[in-house]
């Protein structure tokens, strides 16, 4: 059946994910703009769908994230009364576990600093008074917890179909089920995009396709490198664990381990691994979607350990996700290639928590070349060129607890 998309709008976005929803709600609501919203598939169907959905502000020294998340979480708390669209959410805090004199507590006690200098409320418990407050887990090599109080979890789906609903309350279209198959240019300038039904005239175009970016990158002849991984997630029933401890299980893992749990929504338990890796080549569209036997293991054995309350919880589900990581694990957010083309990628699985501050960057771009929100130069594509690395590369386990995948 033919699609009864527009032959001209302002500006088209690539890609139905937390990005692209969040870019489209701004764009409506906050532009003189008309936008066109692309999904190939349906909306959240990508990464985001399959994000640990976590949202939080502890991220080491670096300041830029923190101020970035703090940004995001406040639109978060108030979804409702800005979007008028309901979003799962439920506070969690998260524990940053840290060893004196290791890497894990110098991380920890970094994240500690920016964010007393940013207000957000954080503390540091000793370990006599962690264990105490959090008798559930077991680690005896932690000296000291930094806690990141008012942390949270949500939902990838929920938060995107809230942001699409209420964009197009405000005007935009949302298609799903058409894939861009390439932006047109002209003279330098992004005059389209094609789809297989029809090419929509249009100025400007926002990329925010997760790991079919760089297939779109490649039709105008940029290239973004980013390198795909598979992440693996096992959802547990602790309906007994539940009943001993009303409070659930913080956002939390051992020092250093490549690993994470979370309290979930009606007595669950989520973890997933946070590698950054994954052995070969992954490719988006066929990656295998279950668990890994060895992993499956591995997860519940470090679960357990951990938490030895759980040693009894059953296994509810089990699915995987994709990260889109570039070679120094920051985000890009920046005008790329032809006039017209701005994109948003690479978020390394840090994708979701920062999800309202993303849209709102990348609809700033669009229309004013910056945004009040960041810094956007540290987040140029450029900086590949003038070093492979980028900003350089870090150790990803001494990154926080990462959205799953977003």
């Amino acid at each position: 059946m033919q699609k009864d998309l527009p032959d001209t709008v302002d500006t088209v976005i690539i890609g139905g994910g937390i990005a692209g929803t969040s870019t489209c709600y701004f764009h409506a609501t906050e532009t003189d703009q008309s936008v066109l919203l692309l999904e190939k598939d349906n909306i959240a169907s990508g990464a985001t769908g399959d994000s640990s959905a976590i949202i939080r502000h502890h991220y080491g020294a670096s300041k830029i994230y923190a101020e970035m998340a703090k940004w995001s979480h406040k639109f978060y708390r108030e979804f409702e009364e800005r979007t008028g669209q309901p979003l799962a959410y439920k506070p969690n805090p998260l524990l940053r576990l840290g060893i004196e004199g290791d890497e894990s507590g110098a991380y920890a006690m970094n994240g500690h600093k920016v964010l007393e200098e940013l207000n957000i409320p954080v503390s540091r418990l000793e370990r006599e008074d962690f264990t105490e407050e959090y008798p559930m887990i077991s680690s005896p090599e932690t000296d000291f917890v930094v806690n990141d109080e008012t942390a949270a979890y949500s939902s990838g789906t929920d938060a995107c179909i809230g942001f699409v609903n209420a964009a197009r309350e405000a005007g935009a279209i949302v298609d799903t089920g058409t894939k861009v198959t390439e932006i047109k240019t002209e003279r330098g300038k992004v005059v389209g995009v094609k789809t297989p039904e029809k090419t929509i005239e249009t100025g400007n175009v926002v990329v925010t396709a997760g790991p079919w970016t760089t297939e779109i990158m490649e039709t105008i002849e940029v290239d973004v490198p980013i390198e795909l991984s598979r992440e693996q997630i096992l959802l547990l029933e602790s309906e007994g664990f539940s009943r001993k401890y009303s409070e659930g299980l913080p956002t939390s893992g051992a020092p250093g381990e490549e690993w994470y749990a979370r309290d979930d929504f009606v007595d669950g338990i989520l973890i997933a691994t946070h590698t950054h890796e994954s052995e070969g080549k992954v490719d988006p569209d066929t990656y295998k979607d279950s668990v890994d036997e060895d992993v499956k293991l591995e997860l519940i054995d470090n679960l357990v350990s951990f938490c030895p309350d759980l040693e009894d919880a059953g296994l509810q589900g089990e699915y995987c996700g994709i990260y889109s990581n570039t070679p120094d694990f920051d985000f890009i957010l920046d005008e790329v290639g032809p006039d017209g083309c701005v994109v948003g990628c690479g978020f390394s699985g840090h994708g979701f928590k920062q999800g309202p501050a993303i849209g709102k960057i990348l609809s700033d771009l669009v229309t004013k070349g910056d945004s009040s929100i960041t810094d956007v130069d540290y987040f140029s594509l450029d900086r590949f060129e003038k070093n492979k690395q980028g900003h350089g590369v870090v150790d990803p386990r001494q990154e926080t607890e990462s959205d799953t995948a977003s």
